[in-house]
């Protein structure tokens, strides 16, 4: 695996067009236009990072809070098949839904606290919800269990869910990656347990 582009710098943390703070995920258009998604717990910079397909800057959106294109650890990001971008705005427990230029556009909620997005050829929404459940007192969504929830991304319906195996310990962290093969098998990227799940389609 040869490496044809870096965006950043290795070790240094910050902000602008040319460094990031933490960044935790990054989605490719069709037309080669890259997005990153660029804080982690208690990270600076809140925002989604646009960039040409030859890594050049573009633009950025979003700073700390929980408004309307606001966002707290945006910490996955995902697209459709319209070319709409799906954050992951996880502190604020959301999933907030912008276009290539950063407009706001809607807000969902039903699908949990969202650490992972997949979105499949025919608009299938998976998303993994990794920390809600019993109230800690530190980051869990209360009232909801994690898992990976499923869904259409043009309704916003959700429409199955698969429940975490342990989905009411407190100390444990679910399933923060979501992938899905070709058969519709469904994995889960479990970071505190250092595993990957599979969920077999039936």
């Amino acid at each position: 695996g040869k490496i044809l582009m870096t965006l950043g710098k290795a070790g240094v943390s910050g902000g602008g067009p040319d460094l990031f703070d933490q960044p935790t995920d990054v989605v490719v258009s069709p037309a080669g236009d890259i997005f990153v998604t660029d804080s982690h717990r208690n990270g600076r910079n809140n925002r989604v990072v646009k960039f040409t397909k030859d890594g050049k800057y573009v633009k950025e959106w979003g700073t700390k809070g929980s408004g309307r294109g606001e966002m707290s650890e945006p910490h996955t990001v995902a697209m459709d098949s319209r070319g709409r971008l799906f954050v992951g705005d996880r502190e604020n427990n959301r999933i907030q839904i912008f276009d290539q230029n950063g407009a706001f556009l809607d807000e969902w909620r039903q699908f949990g606290r969202p650490s992972g997005i997949y979105i499949t050829q025919d608009d299938t929404i998976y998303v993994a919800d990794s920390e809600s459940g019993p109230d800690t007192g530190a980051h869990e969504l209360t009232g909801i269990k994690k898992g990976i929830r499923i869904g259409s991304a043009r309704t916003g319906a959700v429409t199955a869910f698969i429940e975490d195996s342990e989905s009411t310990a407190p100390d444990h962290s679910g399933a923060e990656g979501v992938g899905v093969d070709g058969q519709g098998n469904v994995y889960g990227a479990v970071v505190r347990r250092q595993m990957l799940e599979r969920h077999v389609k039936k």
